[in-house]
């Protein structure tokens, strides 16, 4: 349905086959061990991927690798960290509401955006547009077709995990703002502030 970038495709990879040697990551990725190697590197400075040393029964030690299991709190950028700080701020100072009023002021904003390289699509298109998006973003999604106009949209990262721990309106917001944009029902399932391993959205044609 979607051609993900080498990168996603080595995070979807390795989240669900675990720990892989170099060569084996390659064939599964079907991209060169040196291409895997550079993917790799980008990755494990992102604080996304970690490596460890196998030692084996045969032959020389080799690498494995894995996304790391506590990767939410450094998968965020330093603009990300500095908000987290400033929203600290506002909480603990009892501002929590213009914590909460910028943030829907975003959200609006990051609506409009979506909506103008969505417009001209429509549909099965439409969502994998919003998908691209999301690729772009850092959220590593997966999209999986669930039947007719029925769609299951998984994120291996989120990129604003600390503001959503703080303020979980952040996580209804991205709900509303992905019904609104595709104009369709849209439910969250899983969250990664709760403690699971991805952000899970249902997608379904809008009941009459």
């Amino acid at each position: 349905m979607t051609t993900y970038p080498s990168e996603t495709r080595i995070i979807l990879t390795l989240k669900s086959l675990g720990p892989l040697s170099l060569k084996d990551l390659a064939e599964k990725i079907q991209i060169s061990k040196m291409a895997v190697l550079n993917h790799i590197k980008r990755l494990e400075n992102q604080g996304m991927v970690e490596r460890s040393l196998v030692k084996a029964s045969v032959g020389r030690p080799y690498y494995v690798f894995q996304v790391k299991d506590i990767s939410k709190e450094k998968m965020t950028s330093s603009s990300e960290w500095l908000l987290d700080g400033l929203l600290e701020y506002l909480e603990k100072t009892n501002r929590g509401e213009i914590a909460k009023s910028f943030l829907n002021d975003r959200y609006k904003q990051i609506r409009i955006d979506y909506e103008k390289r969505l417009n001209t699509l429509t549909g099965q298109r439409k969502v994998e547009g919003l998908t691209r998006i999301r690729e772009e973003e850092n959220y590593f999604p997966e999209l999986r077709r669930q039947g007719k106009d029925s769609y299951e949209l998984l994120e291996y990262n989120c990129p604003i995990f600390k503001i959503s721990r703080r303020f979980g309106i952040a996580c209804t917001l991205e709900t509303k703002l992905f019904s609104s944009v595709l104009d369709m029902d849209v439910s969250s399932t899983h969250r990664q502030v709760d403690g699971s391993d991805v952000c899970r959205f249902l997608i379904t044609k809008k009941s009459a």
